[in-house]
C-alpha cells in the first residue's frame, strides 16, 4: 500500500466514524499486498491493482466497523476475498469472527490471510452457509451476520439459523434495494431495525441495512 492510498484510506475512514490505528493499517496493508499479489495468478476480485482493492472494496468494508460487538462471535456470510471480514479482524483482531466461504480457492486465501497478517481470532470455514446453520459451533451463537456479498432476500434467508436471540444481522447493499427490506424481513421473521447510508470517496452509494428480532422502525 503507498503512502497516498493509505491517507486515502484514514481519511475516509474517518468520515465513517472508524479511526485507522498504525497496527490495523500495517494489518490491512499486509492483507491487500498479498490479495493483489494472489490476485495476479488467480482471479479472486474484479479488480486486481492495490488502488482499486483500497478504493472499491476495503474502504466500502469498513463501513461497519463501528457496529461490531464488543464481544462474541460475527459470521461473515459468504466472503469471498475478505471483504468485509479480513477488513474487520484487521480492525478487530480480538474479535473472533468466522469466514463462511464455499469456494475453495477464495477459502484456501482467506486461511492464507489469516496466517499471515496474521488475524489469530479469525478462521475461514469451507463450507456453505446451509451447512454452517447445521454445525454446533455455529448455529444460533452469532452476535453478528454480515453479508457484502449476497442478495438480501439470500442473506436473511440464510443468517437466521446462524444469530444469537440478540443478534443483529446487518446487510450492505446499495440504497435501492432498502425499499424491499421491510417485506423481506418479514418474510424471514425479522424486523427492519435500522439503515445507515454512506458514500465511498468516489461517490458511489452504499448503505447497511440492520436486522434483528424486536420491533421495526417507524
Amino acid at each position: 500500500m503507498t503512502p497516498g492510498e493509505a491517507q486515502l484510506l484514514r481519511a475516509a475512514a474517518r468520515k465513517l466514524g472508524v479511526d485507522v490505528s498504525d497496527d490495523a493499517l500495517n494489518r490491512l496493508a499486509r492483507f491487500l499486498d498479498l490479495l493483489a499479489a494472489w490476485n495476479r495468478r488467480s482471479r479472486l476480485t474484479g479488480q486486481r491493482d492495490l488502488a482499486s482493492l483500497v478504493r472499491t472494496h476495503a474502504l466500502d468494508s469498513l463501513a461497519p466497523v463501528p457496529y461490531m460487538p464488543s464481544t462474541g462471535l460475527a459470521i461473515d456470510v459468504g466472503s469471498g476475498a475478505g471483504f468485509p471480514g479480513i477488513v474487520l479482524a484487521c480492525l478487530r483482531p480480538d474479535l473472533e469472527i468466522a469466514l463462511i466461504e464455499s469456494r475453495r480457492r477464495r477459502a484456501s486465501f482467506l486461511r492464507e490471510a489469516i496466517r499471515a497478517v496474521p488475524l489469530p481470532a479469525a478462521r475461514a470455514l469451507e463450507m456453505r452457509a446451509e451447512e454452517a446453520a447445521t454445525d454446533p459451533e455455529l448455529a444460533g451463537r452469532a452476535a453478528v451476520a454480515i453479508s457484502r456479498a449476497l442478495r438480501l432476500d439470500v442473506f436473511l434467508a440464510l443468517a437466521a439459523p446462524l444469530l444469537a436471540p440478540r443478534g443483529t444481522a446487518i446487510a450492505m447493499q446499495t440504497p435501492r434495494t432498502a425499499g424491499l427490506a421491510r417485506a423481506l424481513a418479514d418474510k424471514h421473521g425479522f424486523r427492519l431495525a435500522a439503515g445507515h447510508d454512506y458514500a465511498l470517496p468516489g461517490g458511489a452509494a452504499r448503505t447497511l441495512l440492520f436486522f434483528d428480532r424486536g420491533s421495526p422502525v417507524s
